[in-house]
């Protein structure tokens, strides 16, 4: 059950509380995500980093042989 001085508030903030509600919950799940994110990325292992950049100087060489290939 929502808190009812939260309802109040935002009955007096809006006339459309189910629209409030609804951008709130996105707002907050946009958030959870971005902390899920943040906290992937920042727990990554050196040996994850170095595998990660390998891989980028490998698809950037290949890259360049399909582009040098191609005429471009």
């Amino acid at each position: 059950m929502l808190d009812a001085e939260l309802l109040d508030e935002i009955d007096r903030l809006s006339d459309n509380r189910s629209a409030v509600i609804e951008e709130a919950l996105r707002l907050w799940r946009n958030q959870r995500i971005d902390a899920q994110l943040r906290q992937f990325y920042q727990s990554r292992s050196q040996a994850d980093l170095e595998h990660e950049e390998a891989w980028a100087k490998f698809a950037e060489y290949q890259l360049g042989e399909i582009l040098e290939g191609e005429g471009l």
